[in-house]
């Protein structure tokens, strides 16, 4: 068993350790900061106001990204969708981990981040967002650690991707000869 787990190691360790991540902050925020702290003029529920930039808050998602869907109940169809694309990924882990570099850290920063937020989803009815972004003229909606762990794991795997591909391009060119028209 240990010898079909060693070629993922790096995936395995990124990814308990990006849940580890969320469960730990989203565990300290319900510890320390009511539900529903999020603006600075409520004397009952303040923020934590980090820089002018960045706050902590507390607030729950009931949707997706953004908030889209959250006026209806989407738990269920998100819960679904969020096993159905880790299902894809581990059906074909082993060229999307293997051919990359670094597509180990990818995916376990995109499978950690999912589980992270599917937890919430199944174990209460939203998930929870604390980390509260303020943009020149923008108020970025809150998220949380297992946001970010998606955000960046498919960043990372969209940059490796479009590297290997260009390499393989670059290859099949230079053994073709000629410039492709």
């Amino acid at each position: 068993m240990i010898s079909r787990l060693r070629p993922y190691l790096a995936f395995w360790v990124v990814c308990l350790s990006a849940i580890a991540a969320d469960v730990g902050t989203k565990l300290l925020i319900v510890r320390k900061l009511p539900f529903g702290t999020y603006f600075a003029s409520d004397p009952a529920r303040p923020p934590v106001i980090l820089t002018d930039r960045i706050w902590i808050v507390h607030v729950g998602n009931k949707g997706a990204a953004w908030g889209l869907g959250a006026d209806h109940d989407v738990r269920p169809f998100l819960i679904f969708l969020a096993i159905a694309v880790l299902a894809l990924v581990w059906r074909w882990r082993r060229p999307l981990l293997r051919e990359l570099q670094g597509g180990q850290i990818a995916f376990g920063l995109f499978v950690g981040g999912t589980l992270g937020n599917v937890r919430d989803r199944l174990l209460g009815d939203h998930v929870i967002d604390f980390i509260d972004v303020h943009l020149p003229y923008y108020r970025f909606p809150a998220f949380n650690v297992a946001d970010s762990c998606i955000c960046v794991g498919v960043s990372i795997y969209l940059i490796m991707s479009y590297r290997h591909d260009r390499v393989r391009r670059e290859a099949i060119i230079s053994h073709a000869g000629d410039p492709p028209a």
